[in-house]
């Protein structure tokens, strides 16, 4: 009997746990987590592998745009989304901008500035 209450208070605690954890926010489930995700705007860095090891935009991923796989890469990435690309100054995020507008990519924008800029900006901020 006392195995049997002591199960039962485990399970009892294990679903009040969960239930809390899913009112307080630290818990989502899949449909909740793309319906998130698929608003969020897909940053690409276009510099070199290199360039964005020495550091880059938080969440943005690297797709070198003088690479060979570029053009390969690009058919992997959603053509709704929202995708926003940027390199040092703007000469070759600008390449890529054209490159994906021109495969039928509808929502392309273009960091002004580029990663340059953006650092700086953020270093003035105080954000360092």
């Amino acid at each position: 009997m006392k195995k049997i209450v002591l199960i039962l208070t485990v399970l009892l605690s294990i679903s009040v746990n969960a239930q809390e954890s899913k009112a307080d926010g630290r818990r989502m489930d899949v449909k909740e987590f793309i319906e998130k995700t698929h608003k969020t705007p897909i940053l690409i860095d276009v510099r070199t592998p290199e360039e964005y090891r020495e550091g880059t935009i938080p969440g943005a991923m690297s797709l070198n745009i003088h690479s060979e796989d570029f053009k390969r890469a690009t058919e992997f990435l959603p053509k709704e989304r929202e995708i926003i690309v940027f390199c040092q100054s703007g000469d070759r995020s600008n390449e890529a901008f054209e490159m994906l507008n021109s495969l039928g990519f509808k929502n392309v924008s273009q960091l002004i500035g580029g990663y340059e800029f953006w650092r700086k900006t953020k270093e003035q901020r105080g954000n360092k």
